[in-house]
């Protein structure tokens, strides 16, 4: 660990030296503190430091931030900035060599060989994720299939008859084949598929299991950030006790949302992470906005940095409180999707009546538990508030509605509408 702490310190010196030189924002901000890099002298001294946000990168559109000239940068991606400027990140030839390795790494890990055929499902336009992970396949040797359709009914053909071992994507997009598999007529036992690689999304336990039980096989997660670097950032191994993380390349923190203070192992916190080897786009103490339980272990399966965390629980901005009480949308995904045996589409609706919030739950109904007797629906109902109330202690309300009625904005699904 001593080693790997000075490793950390010297690639920590060179990034913070540069970026002051490089980077008007963090030149700026270290000067707000009074912060010279050069004093920079032990990995406490990175907590003087403020936070870098979201809001800070969307301000600096485009390139702003990057710490290279323009003709060093060899790829650049995007997010799709539906809820304001894109978030704009620059690659140098070096950047993506790493990525490839982390890729690679991660894979390895997950027991990815060059045996293996990969189907992977994300579009490659501006998605990191997408040559991140074919890259890393292919250096491991593995053959890549990359299908950037969405329909599933031909994904699931592809995965039949091309023999696709591993399959990487999205967890809401493996619900969907799911949900798909039945009506394709295609049984599991006929596939030579071995294991899911989740990515993008934070998923529930349950969904995994979902997951795994329709397929029969290992689901596995991959945490992909792509203003941070993209896949290979921290990964789960064979023995699912957490997420790995790249220590090597990340220096990681977990704080508490509020006081922003760090938390103890076992507690749950905001993910924050600073990167040691990017180049074109190097991130100092960077907010992520996601929420793990802290942990600091060593693991069975001898991975050489003992960060790991618990999977995503959820996202900073979605906690919802409640008459001072927390709660967040996921552990109602989570409670629905282990009453119901599935995932159910739903909405949290907060308002504020007679000076008191409320919580209403927009529920779409599954055929599975839909009823036409208005007795047998007010039994479902009151079966799944009471189940609410127990692991929340908030009351919900629940309504029952049509997917149609549900709240969006740029075509998403709002899973939070606020009207207190």
């Amino acid at each position: 660990m001593e080693n790997l702490k000075l490793l950390q310190l010297e690639k920590l010196q060179a990034t913070l030296n540069r970026v002051y030189k490089e980077v008007p924002f963090y030149r700026h901000l270290f000067d707000s503190v009074s912060f010279n890099p050069e004093d920079f002298s032990d990995l406490e001294d990175l907590k003087k430091i403020p936070f870098t946000t979201r809001e800070d990168l969307s301000k600096n559109y485009p390139y702003n931030m990057f710490a290279v000239p323009l003709r060093e940068v060899v790829r650049i991606l995007a997010t799709s900035g539906t809820t304001g400027n894109p978030l704009v990140v620059g690659y140098t030839r070096n950047d993506l060599s790493i990525l490839t390795d982390l890729s690679a790494t991660a894979l390895r890990n997950m027991e990815v060989t060059k045996d293996d055929v990969v189907q992977i499902t994300f579009h490659p336009g501006l998605f990191s994720s997408a040559f991140g992970i074919q890259s890393g396949a292919e250096i491991i040797g593995a053959s890549v299939i990359p299908v950037h359709f969405e329909d599933p009914y031909k994904q699931l053909k592809i995965l039949q008859d091309y023999r696709t071992t591993v399959l990487v994507c999205t967890p809401s997009y493996a619900i969907w084949l799911c949900e798909t598999l039945p009506q394709a007529k295609i049984n599991p036992n006929s596939l030579f598929l071995k294991k899911i690689i989740l990515c993008g999304e934070p998923f529930t336990e349950t969904q995994r299991s979902i997951i795994s039980d329709t397929f029969k096989v290992e689901v596995y997660n991959l945490y992909s950030i792509m203003e941070v670097f993209g896949p290979g950032i921290a990964f789960e191994c064979k023995e699912k006790k957490g997420l790995h993380f790249m220590e090597n390349h990340f220096l990681v923190e977990v704080i508490d949302p509020e006081s922003l203070l760090p938390v103890k192992p076992g507690e749950t916190g905001e993910l924050v992470i600073t990167t040691l080897t990017k180049e074109a786009f190097p991130l100092i103490r960077y907010r992520t906005g996601d929420l793990v339980i802290y942990k600091y272990e060593n693991c069975p399966c001898g991975f050489p940095y003992p960060i790991l965390t618990s999977s995503i629980l959820g996202r900073r901005d979605d906690v919802v409180i409640i008459r001072g009480l927390k709660f967040y949308p996921s552990q109602i995904d989570e409670i629905l999707a282990s009453w119901a045996g599935e995932p159910l589409k739903f909405q949290i609706v907060l308002e504020k009546k007679e000076g008191l919030d409320e919580v209403f739950l927009f529920l779409v109904p599954s055929e599975k538990f839909f009823s036409d007797s208005f007795i047998e629906q007010e039994k479902i109902k009151k079966q799944l508030e009471e189940r609410l109330y127990l692991h929340l202690n908030i009351p919900v309300k629940i309504k029952f509605v049509e997917e149609g009625s549900l709240e969006k904005r740029n075509n998403k699904l709002l899973q939070i509408v606020d009207k207190r």
